[in-house]
């Protein structure tokens, strides 16, 4: 049954109304639509930088965490070695102590020495008669004895300063060490816990990130069922004006025909009235121009 002009215009504006409507609430579930999307988009990025930061964070980690393993065996040698020169340096303390029994020397060499030469000078120096000078001289003797018999000591007092100096240049060593390996130690722990802090805002951030998606698909959802509605509408719409397109062709058509149906009954008439000879008026001549023979 084909509706009347009146009817498919009213039908027309109806879907026009309807159309625009569709189109207005396409629009703002757009705008919904990509405003989630750029959040969850803003979001993953985020989420990217972070993930970079943990890489870069564990490199610096693991590169502290093995300077911290290569250390630790050479601050644990030099330790060793100085538990080593401590035990000479404790063997030698007691050779010296059982030495200075054995020959019973109470002072050092270098205090034997002042001794004699204190003696010797005083031998020079002073008018001192025979007898006394014999007994200073078999005194310096004595002395000289003990002294080369003391000699073994500060010999042995000599090797102990050395390895007291081996023990203070191995502990600073030690110690500049275990510094460098507390140090790495701290840095790669520091660097440890920015990367768990960096993975828990990870988790967190994931959450408003998949909530974004939720909401992006829920509206991308809504926005697809609003567009095949506005599509089907569209269709209704371009049908009635296919409808009213047809009507208005086949008005003009009728119009057209209806006009050249009375031009032709004007020709008609005119050529009747120049048969007929008679007057034609400027209705028939225009009627006569028309058709060419004016």
């Amino acid at each position: 049954m084909t509706s009347s002009p009146k009817g498919l215009f009213e039908e027309l504006n109806k879907h026009r109304v309807e159309v625009s409507k569709l189109r207005n609430a396409l629009n703002e579930l757009d705008r919904e639509k990509e405003q989630w999307f750029g959040k969850k988009d803003e979001i993953s990025k985020k989420i990217k930088e972070s993930i970079q930061k943990i890489k870069e964070g564990k490199t610096k980690r693991d590169y502290f965490t093995q300077e911290v393993k290569e250390l630790k065996p050479k601050r644990n040698s030099i330790n060793k070695e100085i538990t080593a020169k401590l035990k000479e340096f404790d063997n030698l303390k007691k050779e010296k102590i059982s030495l200075a029994k054995s020959l019973d020397i109470k002072e050092t060499p270098s205090k034997i020495k002042q001794h004699i030469e204190k003696l010797e000078f005083k031998i020079e120096t002073e008018a001192i008669s025979f007898e006394k000078e014999k007994e200073l001289m078999k005194k310096i003797k004595g002395l000289k004895k003990l002294y080369g018999e003391s000699s073994i000591i500060e010999e042995v007092n000599k090797k102990m300063r050395n390895i007291s100096d081996e023990i203070k240049k191995m502990r600073k060593e030690a110690n500049e060490s275990h510094k460098s390996i507390q140090e790495k130690a701290r840095q790669s722990q520091i660097m440890h816990e920015e990367i768990l802090k960096i993975s828990a805002e990870i988790d967190k951030i994931k959450v408003d990130e998949e909530y974004a998606f939720r909401k992006f698909s829920e509206f991308k959802k809504k926005f697809n069922g609003v567009n095949e509605q506005l599509k089907e509408k569209l269709k209704e719409m371009n049908h009635v004006k296919e409808q009213l397109d047809k009507i208005s062709t086949e008005k003009k058509e009728k119009i057209r025909l209806e006009q050249e149906l009375f031009l032709k009954s004007k020709e008609d008439a005119v050529n009747e009235k120049i048969k007929r000879r008679e007057k034609l008026t400027t209705e028939d001549l225009l009627v006569f121009q028309k058709f060419g023979k004016g």
